[in-house]
């Protein structure tokens, strides 16, 4: 039977003999259930360019177009291009979806592009669009591509993210990362990607099994598990200065997992003879084990303030979300609905976990509050795997099969919002989502 993809503790599992149930052979796809949520309207005012002739970005797209879509995606606006101030009326416009905007915008945005030694410059303003006056106004340097004629979009993305901030109280995602495995042909590699689908990189050079990337909060490090020594090891890839450092070696180490504040490191090992949880500092030192069980624990994932951790354990059963102390103690178990339930993430919120979970035969994406009450379902259709949060605690990202290949797909699991991130050739799963950073990291001499 293939086994799935998205169960970070895989090599663990293989070698218990621990095996998925096979997948079905219909073609699945994804429905959500969808909510009611208030989106702020607001309007993006035609950029001024001082002495120079508008840019394109990557996508060669215009700046108000690469804004208007961050905005777009954080789920909290509706969001309107060119509304003269003088000439606004809602009932005749339409957003930049097409859809009619029933109500006044709050809030208006202008940007105007000017050239500094150091290159583009962006100086955003957002004003109140009742008062006129300016809730903040910052600059923004803008990246320039010489050799494919367009600027990079970065910039704009920490622009949005204020924006977002200071209309909503709510950290954006547009100046984050996501790293994911990417299977073409015999080639296995971590890859990088922005949170709009653009800026690909490939981060390794290793062509071999890899599995379970995580972020350090920092951003500079990436976790996760390879075979390319042989030997499956957990290392440390240096987004900053490149290179590879170990982390955990010996006994089928996988999942690693780090903590909030950086210090430490959770990962299932087979050290003990079956499938514990581990908890080390962030460099690998002094590893202890956290689990005692003649089961299978692995995919541990932190509580934001480190104190707890939810992993998997087969200990009573079938696959189940278990809730445990970081000194080992007062282990419960969280989920009960259905029949597999894995690879979890705590959200930064800390009151909801999301999992992988088998429903009637199919994988879907549910929600359990951290107190095992408030279980749901969030996806029907299936072959749902990896879901990890965004830093926004209100977006999931995960690896959708369809037509027999896997991409991202990025959902707002309040309002059921679903976006396609990735359309590349092969296979793209095993996702995870960086915290905001204020530049985009890629390893300057990928890893192998």
């Amino acid at each position: 039977m293939r086994e799935l993809a998205w169960i970070v503790g895989i090599i663990i599992l293989a070698a218990a003999g621990w095996s998925a149930p096979a997948r079905g052979q219909a073609e699945a796809y994804v429905e959500v259930r969808k909510g009611e949520t208030y989106r702020i309207p607001i309007a993006i005012e035609d950029f001024t360019w001082d002495a120079l002739d508008p840019v394109v970005f990557a996508g060669r797209a215009r700046a108000e177009e690469v804004l208007a879509n961050d905005l777009v995606y954080t789920d909290a606006f509706v969001v309107v291009r060119d509304a003269p101030e003088s000439h606004f009326s809602p009932s005749l416009l339409l957003d930049v979806q097409g859809n009619p905007v029933d109500r006044a915008f709050q809030a208006r945005i202008r940007g105007e592009v000017g050239r500094r030694r150091s290159g583009l410059i962006l100086r955003g303003t957002l004003l109140d669009e009742g008062t006129g006056k300016k809730i903040f106004e910052r600059s923004y340097e803008l990246g320039w591509d010489s050799e494919r004629l367009e600027a990079d979009r970065w910039g704009i993305h920490q622009f949005a993210d204020a924006v977002t901030f200071y209309l909503t109280g709510t950290r954006g995602c547009a100046a984050t990362r996501i790293a994911f495995v990417r299977a073409e042909g015999e080639s296995r590699d971590l890859y990088l990607v922005d949170w709009d689908g653009f800026s690909v990189e490939r981060a390794t050079h290793l062509n071999t099994t890899l599995l379970s990337p995580f972020w350090h909060p920092s951003g500079r490090w990436l976790a996760f598990t390879s075979y390319h020594e042989g030997l499956p090891r957990i290392f440390s890839l240096d987004l900053e200065r490149g290179g590879l450092e170990v982390l955990a070696d010996g006994d089928t180490p996988a999942a690693p997992a780090f903590s909030r504040d950086g210090k430490y490191v959770a990962y299932s090992t087979t050290r003990d003879g079956n499938a514990e949880i581990y908890v080390a500092r962030s460099d690998g030192s002094r590893p202890r084990r956290l689990t005692v069980s003649p089961a299978i624990d692995t995919a541990p994932s932190w509580s934001p303030s480190g104190r707890r951790l939810v992993f998997t354990s087969d200990r009573w059963g079938s696959p189940q979300l278990y809730v445990v102390h970081a000194d080992g103690g007062n282990l419960q178990q969280l989920t009960f609905a259905g029949s597999w339930n894995d690879s979890p993430d705590w959200s930064p919120s800390g009151d909801r976990i999301v999992h992988a979970c088998m429903i009637d035969g199919s994988f879907e994406l549910a929600l359990i509050h951290a107190d095992g009450s408030g279980w749901r379902r969030l996806t029907v259709g299936g072959r749902c795997e990896n879901p990890r949060w965004a830093p926004d605690g209100r977006h999931v990202i995960f690896a959708r099969s369809k037509a027999g290949r896997r991409d991202l797909w990025i959902l707002d699991v309040d309002s059921g919002s679903l976006r396609r991130l990735t359309r590349l050739n092969g296979q793209s799963y095993n996702p995870a989502w960086s915290y905001a950073a204020k530049e985009r990291l890629c390893p300057p001499n990928p890893g192998g």
